[in-house]
């Protein structure tokens, strides 16, 4: 659990904004290296700003830990919230009532149609990037809008959305009635969302521009 001890003065504010926020579907994501080698975190700054596609180019085409890749389209997304982590209930705690000590990651499952497994077997390579603890995703919803995780400080200040466990499955065979497909899952770690910050790209769409 993320708690100041001791408590502030006063409760926190809670902002107040009459902006509604609704990300839409994932279709594509963004792997990148959350860490370059020298231990500076990898990013879109100020001056190259993750809305603008110019600033991309350079990632994408990169041979360092800088460099980012595209995944192909996913389809039947799923991102279900962790659920509190409790202890105690019945004669164990005051009441019954059980204690809150934490929250579960997020999984997020999808499956990738009729594939050349050849694009699979890259895909398997970055499996070991995230048991390194050293993989994140930029996500890119149908609309074309990029989720990244924004500086707490700086708002212009980009970061990719560090996952765990990544897995990329062996081929289904669809048979008669239905696709091959290969499935897709990762983990988002507790609180993942808490500076998620959905970015419209500037004349330009991320899910057919950036390859």
């Amino acid at each position: 659990m993320i708690c100041k001890c001791p408590a502030g003065t006063a409760l926190p504010d809670i902002p107040v904004s009459n902006c509604p926020e609704s990300f839409g579907q994932i279709q594509k994501v963004a792997f990148q290296r959350l860490y370059k080698s020298t231990g500076e975190k990898n990013s879109f700054k100020t001056d190259a700003g993750i809305e603008k596609e110019a600033s991309w180019m350079p990632f994408l085409s990169a041979n360092d830990d800088t460099k980012i890749v595209i995944s192909p389209y996913i389809q039947d997304p799923t991102a279900e919230a962790g659920a509190a982590r409790t202890f105690g209930g019945g004669n164990e705690t005051l009441g019954g009532i059980e204690e809150i000590v934490g929250r579960e990651p997020t999984p997020f499952t999808g499956v990738m149609r009729k594939l050349p497994q050849k694009i699979i077997k890259a895909l398997k390579e970055l499996q070991c990037e995230s048991w390194g603890d050293n993989l994140g995703v930029y996500l890119f919803d149908e609309n074309g809008a990029i989720g990244a995780i924004q500086d707490a400080k700086t708002a212009t200040t980009h970061y990719p959305i560090p996952i765990r466990s990544l897995f990329i499955g062996d081929k289904t065979l669809g048979g008669y009635g239905a696709s091959d497909s290969n499935n897709i899952q990762w983990a988002f770690l507790p609180n993942w969302s808490d500076d998620l910050a959905i970015i419209v790209p500037e004349n330009f769409n991320p899910l057919t521009d950036l390859k």
